[in-house]
This record gives C-alpha cells, structure tokens and sequence, in this order.
C-alpha cells in the first residue's frame, strides 16, 4: 500500500506539470529517502538563520519552506539523503554545522521520510513558491487507512481540477507518520476555489470514494491521533 501511495504522488504531480512522458518511469521508481528538519530560531535570530542556510548554492542546500501561519516552526528543511548507511557515514561531518544552528534556534526536530524521488520534488519546488504542508499522526493501528484517506483526496483534486498533494510516509525521528506538501505558484492559486460546479465537486467526492464533498474533513478525522495544518513559502 505505501509504495502504491508514493507512485500514485507522483505519477498525478508529474501529469499536472505537463509531464506525461515521465509518469510511467516515476511508477517504476523506487521511494526517495528524506530528511525533513524543524527549526524554531531563537529571538531574533531569525534572518542569521536563514542567512547561513543559503550559504551553499540552490542545487546544493535543502529545500527551505518558511512558516507564514499555522504550525509553530518557523523553517521547514526537506533534504534528499539517499539512504541511511551513506546519510550516517558521513553524519560527523555535519558537527560544524549543528554546532552553528543550535547557537541560532531554541526548538529542532528531525524526521526521515520516504517520497517520491528527488527529481520530481525538486521541479516542482523550483517551478513553485507557495506551500501548503500537513502533517499527520495516525490513531493506532490505522497508519494504512491514513494513507488511503490521502490518496482519496489527491484524487478528489483532480478530479476537480486541482493540483495533487505530494505523499511523504514517515520512518524514523519525530512521531509524524505521514505529510503531504501542496505545490502553487502563489497564495492566489492556493485560495482560488475548484474550476467546477458545486455538483460536479460533490460528484468527484464520491467518485474518489467519500460519502460526499461535505464528508471529506470529517472522514480524515476518523484516522488522526492529532495533525498540523501550515502554509508556507520558498526562501530563495
């Protein structure tokens, strides 16, 4: 089931960005492993943060969200790793670097996540600059129905013209058992509402597999232990 789920981000990602060519290699993919980290800086020491994490060149430092509302960090790092064995074999170079961000922030929280492969999440936030991530813990025992549930929604939004979440299931670190992060080139785009009739919204619910339109929040709800909802933006 959560390798379906991350072919299925990607394949309905890739379609939206005018990439059809590429879906079919996507779905053949193996799952990308990430680190994600949260960083609270300390008082007023919000700009030297940001400042020493765009030390190194685009291509080269993670992916940085900032918090706009919402969750109570105030940087989000997504970083392609590969995998553990290289990530931690070369983890005692990074001890300069912590020393320094530690200096800077008074909460950091880490978790290593599967997505989808690094490419893919890499154009969409080049080609992006506003950002919608939720992050979930599962109740016990309903991780898997979690994941449906997202699936379902990312269907939903197509269906109704709308672009696709990403899916990321977490593995290890902080008790978040899976985000997703939405893709829009503004605030505008993030806020306009669906290219379809109210009809034709609560028809695409159902085809997705919800109830109705009006059932989407509350059939969420049923799988969440609790959940974080944050709009965020690119820090270029």
């Amino acid at each position: 089931m959560v390798a379906i789920t991350r072919k299925l981000g990607i394949m309905l990602a890739l379609v939206l960005l005018g990439l059809p060519a590429l879906a079919s290699a996507a779905e053949e993919a193996d799952s990308e492993l990430y680190k994600v980290t949260y960083l609270r800086a300390a008082p007023g020491k919000l700009e030297p943060l940001i400042d020493f994490l765009k030390q190194e060149s685009p291509a080269n430092r993670p992916m940085i969200m900032r918090h706009s509302q919402g969750d109570q960090w105030d940087l989000l790092l997504l970083e392609e790793i590969g995998n553990y064995q290289d990530y931690f074999a070369t983890r005692g170079d990074e001890k300069d670097e912590r020393v320094f961000i530690n200096a800077l922030t008074s909460f950091r929280e880490e978790l290593f996540a599967y997505g989808p492969p690094a490419g893919d999440v890499r154009a969409l936030y080049e080609a992006n600059s506003f950002f919608h991530i939720e992050m979930f813990a599962a109740l016990p025992g309903l991780h898997e129905e979690l994941i449906k549930e997202r699936e379902m929604e990312n269907d939903y939004l197509v269906r109704t013209g709308r672009s696709p979440n990403l899916i990321f299931v977490g593995d290890l670190g902080s008790d978040i058992d899976s985000f997703t992060i939405g893709f829009y080139p503004s605030i505008v785009e993030f806020a306009a509402p669906a290219p379809v009739s109210d009809e034709e919204a609560n028809e695409a619910a159902i085809a997705a597999g919800f109830k109705a339109r009006s059932d989407i929040g509350f059939y969420l709800r049923n799988f969440l232990a609790y959940h974080h909802d944050t709009l965020a933006v690119k820090v270029e």
